[in-house]
């Protein structure tokens, strides 16, 4: 019996909807057939004497007409599924002239999206004498339940565009090639939907387990049912490195929840069967994840025609472009679910994903059909999109593929132990975090985004780990420095074109990105300190907007051990000795000296406040949080230096953050609508590619915009500036030093 009826039947149609929506984006010119089909049934209520007339020797400009036994048609119809629907109007128009010149109305009927953009096509032949009337995609998808006769049409089309591709809707595009059986697509489909319903504070071991039970009986239903044996066979199947009789236990366990509610069991048979609510759910859920493919899909096509310099490639290397992209993007997504899992069941921090993927990115480049281009590269090309796809401020793409993410992660999880609850478990519960320089100022370029945009994604993670119950804190060094690089940023605005040397600041970089005026850039600032005491005003910003408590660690630092304290200052001198070599331009020695003691401190601080812990490597309670991938390798750097086995390292990255997050012994204390939206990758944008030329164009743009609202010049100028972005080749690794410097 369906509990409530009204929600059931609003469910029905909005699937019925959404499946229309995705059969109608998905028809090809060799579905001309199946799509006429449907416009007649769709017509027919209106237009009762409609007649196809479509053949393919010729239909003299129309497919079909409104019957008259005493004259020529006057109001005929065009159906098409071409993308390019403004010349295939046009063309029909030019034939109806010669072949029916008395035609008083021409009924356009398209799967694409046209709307307002056909109105002056409209008035055009208005003034001729002839009406355009346009029914385009969302004029199907608004009355595909408004009769039985037209629910039946779309459900037709549906089940042959739509259904095949549903098989394995919710898995991304390269896991799908990636995993071996119909199985484990169904296994990881089902990790995905459970965890998108589920509450967070559930058991890991039992949502995962649960959710392999109802892969198992994905075919079920109350004339097909399985048994308990066979059940446990399947599953035994897709965890195969695992003692049969805990998974036995496990499966057992997950029937006897399961059979309260969502399936039906045969006790006497002791067989099962998805129950009929939950064949309706996940049949939602994989129309919903099919829709947000598309979308993605889509996205990236737009991409890659942006970031590729214009008719420097054929349409169909472009196409294989953003097919590059998308699977490079999945397996980014896939190798970093299962670097996580693989970390934390080992315990070992260098088992964490590659932060660049570039070697992702090339692997899927090998194997693709991108031919060689002159000035273009490859490799930067895709690495660029993929990060750009991976922090995209879309809502909806960045759900969807956090979803994603999630779903690969308890899927790895469960590769590794059939104990995921345990696994987690191993990671803090109770934490505090040091934040580092390079979390601060992203955090406070965050609060340019006008009231309509996404959450910045430092800002996102911030509040997840507040809401985590995390301690978060900051030193008094990082504080000297977001000022120092406030006053630099401030001086650069100060100077001629050709004096200043070195990248902008980031600060100027975010705040002139944004579409506003160096001019107004010291007015901003005095939103986070003033004029007589900038550290204090900072410290109390900090604390009042993100809860970020004042805390050194000077006296901890001090009793660490000499011998640690001396090795980091080697290797953090040399590493900016480096840098100049790199930049080509001389660095502040005095400057230079306050880093490292400010690293040093952070660094050597944490360990030695650790020392009253006794905890494997992701049980510490105290954290140095940072995005500087050179600080995660310090530990490595340390053995090379100390006769002693160096200790574990304080350094958290940010993208481990987000992960402990969603799936930490805490995350039952983070809102499900925070944690299904956090970021999925925790770096800047491709490098500080603002240049002093930018900022002068940029400049330039405003002032030819004056008079307009301000709202609209800083659209103008930040679209220009993203368009220039887009079309720069290379990217640049951001680390502390590229930021605070």
């Amino acid at each position: 019996m369906i509990k409530d009826p009204k929600k059931a039947f609003r469910n029905y149609e909005k699937m019925n909807s959404n499946r229309l929506e995705l059969a109608l984006d998905r028809l090809k010119p060799s579905d001309w057939e199946r799509f006429e089909k449907l416009a007649s049934a769709f017509l027919i209520d209106e237009f009762t004497h409609i007649r196809t007339v479509a053949f393919p020797g010729g239909d003299d400009g129309r497919d079909a007409e409104l019957f008259s036994p005493t004259q020529e048609p006057s109001i005929v119809f065009q159906y098409s599924v071409t993308p390019k629907w403004n010349t295939k109007i046009k063309a029909t128009v030019k034939r109806l002239k010669s072949t029916l010149p008395n035609t008083l109305m021409l009924i356009y009927v398209s799967n694409q999206v046209i709307g307002a953009a056909a109105d002056d096509l409209k008035k055009t032949y208005r003034q001729e004498g002839l009406t355009l009337d346009v029914r385009d995609k969302n004029w199907f998808i608004e009355r595909v339940n408004s009769t039985m006769q037209r629910q039946a049409a779309a459900e037709e089309l549906s089940s042959v565009i739509v259904d095949p591709l549903l098989a394995k809707s919710g898995v991304g595009p390269k896991v799908q090639a990636q995993l071996s059986n119909n199985e484990l697509t169904a296994a990881v489909t089902y990790l995905g939907l459970q965890w998108h319903d589920s509450e967070r504070d559930k058991g890991l071991t039992k949502l995962t387990f649960e959710s392999l039970v109802l892969a198992a009986l994905s075919s079920t239903d109350s004339d097909n049912r399985l048994s308990r044996e066979k059940i446990r066979m399947q599953v035994r199947l897709l965890l195969p490195e695992h003692p049969e009789q805990q998974i036995i236990t496990y499966v057992d366990n997950a029937l006897t929840r399961l059979s309260k509610a969502t399936i039906k069991h045969w006790a006497k048979q002791d067989e099962f069967c998805l129950s009929h609510d939950e064949v309706l759910r996940v049949k939602d859920y994989r129309v919903d994840a099919a829709m947000s493919e598309e979308r993605v899909s889509n996205v990236i096509a737009r991409l890659a025609e942006k970031i590729v310099p214009q008719k420097s490639i054929t349409a169909a290397q472009l196409g294989e472009l953003a097919s590059v992209i998308r699977l490079a993007t999945d397996a980014v997504l896939f190798e970093r679910s299962q670097s996580f899992a693989m970390a934390i069941q080992m315990g070992k921090l260098d088992s964490l994903a590659e932060e660049d993927f570039r070697s992702t990115v090339t692997s899927e480049i090998s194997s693709s059909h991108l031919k060689k281009t002159k000035g273009i590269d490859w490799v930067d090309t895709v690495q660029i999109a993929v990060r750009e796809i991976l922090i995209s401020s879309d809502l909806e793409i960045q759900s969807y593929l956090r979803l994603l993410a999630d779903s690969y992660t308890l899927m790895a999880f469960l590769k590794q132990t059939p104990d995921v609850q345990g696994a987690v478990a191993k990671m803090f519960s109770h934490g505090t975090l040091w934040l580092d320089t390079n979390i601060i100022l992203p955090l406070i370029a965050e609060t340019l985004a006008d009231g309509e945009s996404l959450q910045g994604r430092f800002t996102q993670m911030i509040d997840a780990a507040r809401a985590a119950g995390l301690t978060l804190n900051v030193t008094r060094g990082v504080i000297e420095e977001v000022e120092r690089h406030m006053n630099r940023a401030l001086y650069c605005t100060r100077l001629k074109h050709d004096q200043w040397q070195g990248s902008i600041p980031y600060l100027l970089d975010q705040y002139i990105s944004n579409g506003r005026s160096a001019a107004s850039f010291e007015n901003w600032l005095f939103n986070f300190r003033g004029e007589a005491r900038p550290l204090d005003d900072l410290a109390d910003y900090l604390n009042d907007e993100f809860g970020i408590t004042e805390r050194d660690l000077d006296v901890e630092c001090a009793a660490a051990e000499p011998a640690l304290r001396h090795a980091l200052e080697q290797i953090l001198i040399e590493r900016y000795d480096r840098r100049q070599e790199q930049y080509g331009y001389r660095l502040d020695d005095i400057a230079i000296t306050r880093l490292v003691k400010h690293d040093i401190e952070c660094y050597a601080g944490i360990v030695q406040l650790r020392q009253k812990e006794s905890k494997s490597a992701f049980g510490y309670s105290a954290w140095w949080l940072t995005v500087d991938r050179q600080a995660y390798g310090l530990k490595n750097f340390l053995s090379q230096r100390q006769d002693v086995t160096p200790h574990d390292s304080p350094v958290m990255a940010a993208d481990f953050l987000i992960n402990y997050l969603a799936f930490g012994p805490n995350r039952r204390n983070v809102p499900k609508a925070k944690g299904s939206h956090l970021p999925l990758l925790m770096t800047f944008r491709s490098g500080s590619l603002l240049t002093r030329d930018l900022m002068d164009e940029a400049e330039r743009i405003r002032s030819s915009f004056a008079g307009l609202p301000e709202r609209v010049i800083q659209r103008n100028v930040r679209d220009h500036l993203d368009k220039a972005r887009a079309q720069i080749g290379s990217i640049a690794n951001f680390g502390m030093d590229d930021i605070v410097d």
